[in-house]
């Protein structure tokens, strides 16, 4: 049956296996021609070099794996700390520096955060003393003034009266001296007292006294004068105002004598009492340390920040201090053995801080700690690493780079 099937095609596949072997021998003449040519030659013999030269590259280079893994050895305990060797790799000292870990006594602080107010004790408020009319302001907001000088000249008249009343008391006085009257001059030595007495309360000077008792006239205004040294931090109102009794003129207050509120949480309430020293930083002055001595802890605790206030009393004489400038407070609580390292050899990293030790002539190790600040300068680990071992105090943000490779 298969035979009877060849057959049958027979006519068909012969002239197309014809026709193909012709084709077939045009492609090998056509080949020939081409090869004939030098070019060609020259072509196939490069491409033909080319691909031996790979073949043997490839099975004798050495392997890059192998290589990466001579020069670096890392390996991960099961603490997760990361450990790496660095075969041939050196240093250089003016780079990284090691020094061995020291253990010492380092001070416990509580930060009390807090701003800085004058000090309510030494700030006065000038109001008026009876009604009257603000005819000139010579002190304004910001200005710096001595105790007695004039702030303001008011006009008030009260003060007219008082003065005029004086006047004829210190005449009547003179008059009774003169005629050898006893009982009398005594009533008018009296009078002329309550006379003064009245002028002081209105505001009247012991110089404004004499004046008037020496023969002076009354004056149409008088000057209000401010009772301390300070600067006018607040002035209530304008030339021209018209005051009562006990209406607010100006507000004084002492800049060399400041108060420093700090706020301390519940928890730490009992570490705090009246005579406490505390140390304040202000990012102003970043250098500089203000000391500041407790005076008052406060009785209750604030029902909106759920801090109890603590008051100090602060030496302000260079004037480099403001009101409302934010204060951070450290108090010294207790003492604690740590090892004190410098702030360059701490490498945060993920909310952690880690230090470098050297565990060997080219390897190192990478440890989680624990501590606090201690100050700009200097860090106390409390945790995480042992004394004696050498620790990468300078150069450590720079090899963390090579441990933070191996993480990713």
């Amino acid at each position: 049956m298969l035979k009877k099937f060849l057959d049958k095609i027979k006519p068909t596949i012969d002239p197309l296996l014809t026709k193909g072997k012709v084709q077939l021998k045009q492609v090998e003449v056509k080949a020939r021609e081409q090869w004939a040519k030098p070019k060609m030659k020259s072509g196939a013999y490069l491409v033909a070099t080319l691909l031996i030269g790979v073949f043997f590259g490839q099975m004798l280079a050495p392997n890059k794996g192998n290589e990466l893994k001579s020069q670096k050895i890392v390996a991960v305990d099961k603490a997760g700390i990361i450990n790496i060797s660095l075969p041939g790799v050196i240093l250089a000292p003016e780079v990284f520096e090691f020094a061995q870990s020291l253990e010492s006594n380092v001070p416990v602080s509580l930060s009390v955060p807090g701003k800085l107010a004058f000090n309510a004790e030494r700030l006065k408020v000038i109001s008026a003393r009876a009604p009257g009319r603000v005819e000139r302001i010579y002190a304004f907001d910001g200005a710096f003034v001595k105790q007695g000088q004039a702030v303001a000249d008011f006009y008030s008249p009260d003060y007219v009266s008082a003065q005029t009343e004086y006047i004829l008391s210190a005449r009547m006085l003179s008059t009774l001296q003169k005629a050898q009257i006893g009982s009398l001059y005594e009533d008018a030595q009296f009078t002329l007292e309550a006379a003064a007495n009245r002028l002081r309360v209105l505001g009247a000077s012991n110089e404004d006294i004499v004046r008037l008792k020496n023969g002076g006239e009354a004056t149409p205004t008088f000057p209000i004068r401010t009772p301390i040294d300070g600067v006018v931090i607040k002035r209530a109102v304008d030339p021209g105002a018209f005051l009562n009794t006990g209406d607010i003129l100006a507000t004084v207050a002492d800049p060399k004598n400041l108060w420093f509120l700090g706020n301390v949480y519940e928890q730490d309430v009992g570490k705090i009492k009246v005579g406490d020293v505390f140390h304040l930083k202000v990012e102003s002055f970043p250098g500089r340390d203000f000391i500041a001595k407790a005076n008052y802890v406060g009785a209750t605790i604030d029902p909106v920040t759920h801090a109890l206030v603590v008051r100090c009393e602060v030496d302000n004489s260079d004037g480099l201090l403001k009101p409302e400038m934010f204060v951070s407070g450290k108090l010294e609580i207790s003492k604690t053995p740590a090892i004190t390292l410098p702030s360059t050899a701490i490498i945060q990293a993920r909310n952690l801080r880690f230090v470098i030790i050297k565990t060997g002539p080219d390897s190192y190790r990478r440890l989680p700690i624990n501590g606090f600040d201690l100050n700009a300068q200097e860090f106390a680990v409390t945790d995480g690493l042992t004394v004696g071992q050498n620790v990468l105090i300078k150069g450590a943000t720079l090899l963390n780079q090579r441990f933070l490779r191996e993480e990713d």
